[in-house]
C-alpha cells in the first residue's frame, strides 16, 4: 500500500462552535481526519497522520511564511524517506498563499493536494468530506504537483485565486503553465522570516490611493485591469526612488484575477512603463496574486540580496 502523509493545519474543516464562534477544535479534528483516513484506506493508501500546529490546528488567517517553512521543511523531509503523496487539510482563507508557496517548495515528483471546507463539520451542508473524497481520487490520478481541490476541481496551486467568501465554489483560476524547476530551495528558513517579509511590499492602487513608498527590495503593485496605475502614483514613485542607486523590483499586477494582463498596452497609466525610469518591472503573467506574494517571500529568503535573479525565473521582465 502506497503511504499518503495527511497534514493537519486547521481550518474550518477541523472547527467547530462551542459557544464562542468558531475555532479550531480537537474533537472536530480527531473526527474528520479520521474520516480522511477511511476515505484513503479505501483507495488503497497506508495513512500517517501529522498534525502539524498541535491536535486542533490554527486558524489559516494565522498561517504566516513560518508555518510555510515547517511545511516544506516536512514535505520535503518525507520525500526524502521515499512519501510520495500528501494531502495537506487547510483553512480557506490561506489555502491559495500555501497552495502557492508549495509550488514553490515542493520536491520535483511529489503529489501535494490542498483542501478544506467552507463549513464546519456540524453544519447540515459541510462540504468537507465531498472535499475529502475529490482530494483523494486527486491523489490517486498519479499526477505530481501542487494542487488545491475544491468543490469538484483541481486547481494548480500558483493559478488559483478565492474569489467567494460563502459560497462553496470558493475557488476560481487564473491560468495555467508549467512551474520551472530551477532553484534549489536548501537555504530557505536562514534568513528570519520577519526580515525578509520586511523588505517586500503589496501597495494595492484605487481612484483616492496616496501610497508613501519606502525601501524596499519588492514591491508588487496591484493596479486597475490591465496593470494600470494613476499618473500621480507613478511621479510619487519616482519620486521617493529617485536618489537611491538601487530601486525597487516592481511587479505589476491586476485587480482582476482572470484574464489577459497586459501593462505595457496603455502608454502613460501602464505599469510597464516604469521600466523606463530604470526600475525593474516583471509581469504578473496568469499567476494569482497569492503566487506572487508567495514567490516574492521566496524570492527574499533565497536570495536576499538579488531576489530579481528568481523572480526572473517565474515572470516576465520588460
Amino acid at each position: 500500500m502506497e503511504k499518503v502523509l495527511v497534514i493537519s493545519t486547521g481550518g474550518t474543516i477541523l472547527s467547530a462552535d462551542r459557544g464562542d464562534g468558531v475555532l479550531p477544535d480537537a474533537g472536530a479534528a480527531r473526527s474528520v481526519l479520521s474520516k480522511a483516513e477511511e476515505i484513503l484506506n479505501a483507495k488503497g493508501c497506508r495513512c500517517e497522520i501529522c498534525q502539524m500546529f498541535g491536535c486542533a490546528g490554527v486558524d489559516s488567517s494565522d498561517v504566516s511564511p513560518a508555518e510555510w517553512l515547517a511545511l516544506s521543511k516536512k514535505i520535503n523531509e518525507e520525500a526524502e524517506r521515499g512519501v510520495k503523496k500528501f494531502l495537506v487539510v487547510h483553512g480557506t482563507d490561506t489555502m491559495a498563499y500555501t497552495a502557492a508557496w508549495l509550488s514553490l517548495t515542493a520536491p520535483a515528483g511529489v503529489s501535494v493536494v490542498l483542501t478544506g471546507s467552507q463549513r464546519t463539520p456540524d453544519a447540515p451542508d459541510f462540504d468537507g468530506e465531498e472535499n475529502l473524497r475529490g482530494a483523494a481520487k486527486s491523489l490517486s490520478s498519479g499526477k505530481s504537483g501542487v494542487f488545491l481541490h475544491f468543490a469538484g476541481k483541481d486547481y494548480a496551486g500558483a493559478f488559483v485565486h478565492k474569489e467567494n467568501s460563502s459560497a462553496l465554489a470558493a475557488y476560481v483560476a487564473t491560468g495555467r503553465g508549467t512551474l520551472p524547476r530551477a532553484w534549489k530551495n536548501t537555504a530557505l528558513g536562514v534568513v528570519d522570516w520577519c526580515e525578509a517579509a520586511a523588505r517586500m511590499e503589496l501597495i494595492q492602487l484605487h481612484p483616492a490611493a496616496l501610497p508613501l513608498f519606502s525601501p524596499r527590495k519588492i514591491i508588487i503593485l496591484e493596479g486597475y485591469g490591465a496593470g494600470n496605475m494613476p499618473r500621480r502614483v507613478r511621479a510619487a514613485l519616482c519620486e521617493a526612488f529617485a536618489p537611491c542607486a538601487e530601486k525597487p523590483a516592481i511587479i505589476a499586477a491586476s485587480s482582476c484575477a482572470q484574464g489577459k494582463k497586459s501593462p505595457s498596452f496603455y502608454g502613460g497609466v501602464g505599469i510597464a512603463g516604469l521600466a523606463k525610469e530604470n526600475f525593474s518591472v516583471f509581469n504578473q503573467g496568469s499567476y494569482s496574486l497569492e503566487f506572487l506574494i508567495a514567490l516574492s517571500y521566496f524570492s527574499l529568503s533565497a536570495d536576499a540580496e538579488e531576489p530579481e535573479r528568481i523572480l526572473s525565473l517565474y515572470l516576465e521582465k520588460y
